[in-house]
């Protein structure tokens, strides 16, 4: 009898996890690898998987038909570096003067893991259907929140996630004797190739889909054979690397080592952002608007992108959003740093690829692009983001997987009754091979 229940449920529960069958009606199709619009679209979704494109799409008797023949459709955005479960609060009750040291020793995972389901919720709201969140989650928040979302437990864009940074001691941080491990757990302090190892393995094991390594935060400097340890043990997991690196040694010993990602990057040479092309290594810049960076970092990071952009380095977008900022959401927060991509004179068509198919190649994500065999991962906005990126602002319609979570403007959440269990669920929508 106990088998036949579970049997029922076991049903019950694909039943309403699995997507509908539905046609989008495009009135204007942003085809973003071309940069052109294509009119009178329409896209069949089936199962959350898109089966068909063109303007001749026939749909199965009593498909549901969303109508968006006056928007302009593209794929959803994707932020591949931000952090869901931080945000510094500048000076508000908790005072932690706008530094997540501080944010760190103050809050614990579980308080983080509730804010990042807020801010979940605020990314998806504005666009964003996937996520590389980048550390600095306390014990592995990013993880739970990840397995959250995938659960159907709370909304929220689809993760991959970084787990704790490895870096060497003191991280980020600069400690005191009398208190050395401070830094825990937002780092995992390793020092020789078999705590690097050991690190990896643990991220892997705890759920991290991605690894995430600072290089040269401390006048001691991850060397490109460090590196090279964390790479290849990586990557014969099938995860891919991104690396913390500001200087230009730093950018060069983790491109040199094999990483999939450099972040940040302010400071190469025209030589290192030219092995970064050569190795097909991602720049993902997190250029912080001037008001917030300074005025003179903010044009030598647009001077940067210049030169990365001339070079023909590949880039994908991440803002690295950490703050609040009154009167906008995590969502609107994140859409203020392409303006740094359109004052170093980039095509608007560049920087949707940016933040769609590019992104979705540095996250190893089935989305990016609305074509068959693609995510149904799509959004709507009444005007063209390829004559103003500004348009973005306007999304009025998001579907993720084939569902949708915003129509008409408004945000749509119904509680599942049945939730699928996230823990029995890892998936590795970032590997690099299957087994």
């Amino acid at each position: 009898m106990r088998i036949f229940y579970l049997f029922l449920l076991l049903s019950f529960s694909a039943i309403t996890s699995s997507a509908q069958t539905v046609v989008v009606r495009a009135g204007y199709l942003i085809d973003v690898a071309n940069g052109r619009v294509i009119a009178n679209q329409s896209i069949l979704v089936e199962d959350g998987t898109i089966t068909a494109v063109g303007d001749r799409v026939i749909a199965p008797d009593g498909t549901e038909v969303i109508d968006l023949s006056n928007s302009y459709v593209m794929p959803g955005l994707i932020d591949a570096h931000t952090h869901l479960a931080l945000m510094e609060m500048d000076g508000s009750d908790i005072d932690d003067h706008g530094s997540y040291y501080f944010t760190s020793l103050i809050e614990d995972t579980s308080m983080r893991v509730a804010q990042g389901t807020m801010l979940a919720r605020s990314m998806l709201e504005s666009g964003f259907v996937w996520v590389r969140d980048t550390g600095n989650n306390g014990l592995y928040g990013d993880v739970t929140l990840r397995r959250a979302i995938e659960g159907g437990w709370i909304p929220g864009p689809n993760m991959v996630t970084a787990g704790i940074m490895i870096a060497p001691f003191g991280g980020q941080f600069q400690m005191q004797p009398e208190k050395p491990d401070l830094g825990n757990p937002e780092y995992t302090y390793a020092d020789t190739h078999d705590e690097i190892i050991k690190a990896v393995r643990h991220n892997v094991h705890y759920g991290a889909t991605f690894i995430k390594l600072i290089i040269d935060n401390q006048p001691y400097i991850y060397s490109e054979e460090d590196v090279r340890v964390a790479v290849e043990e990586a990557h014969d997991m099938g995860v891919k690397v991104m690396a913390h690196a500001t200087s230009d040694e730093g950018i060069r010993n983790a491109v040199l080592g094999g990483v999939d990602s450099i972040e940040h990057g302010f400071n190469p040479s025209d030589e290192t952002l030219g092995l970064m092309k050569e190795r097909g290594t991602y720049l993902v810049g997190t250029d912080f608007p001037a008001a917030r960076l300074g005025e003179t970092r903010y044009w030598s990071n647009v001077e940067r992108n210049k030169r990365a952009y001339a070079i023909g380095v590949p880039m994908a977008f991440g803002s690295d959003t950490v703050y609040y900022e009154e009167g906008k959401t995590r969502g609107e927060q994140t859409l203020g740093f392409l303006d740094s991509y359109v004052d170093a004179d980039f095509p608007n068509d560049y920087i949707l690829r940016m933040a769609t198919m590019y992104a979705a190649d540095l996250l190893g994500a089935n989305s990016g692009e609305i074509r068959i065999g693609k995510n149904a991962d799509m959004i709507a906005m009444p005007s063209n983001p390829l004559d103003d990126i500004h348009a973005l602002y306007g999304v009025s319609f998001v579907m993720k997987d084939g569902r949708v979570y915003k129509s008409n403007g408004q945000f749509i959440w119904d509680t599942p009754r049945v939730l699928n269990n996230p823990r029995r669920k890892q998936p590795r929508g970032n590997m690099l091979r299957q087994n």
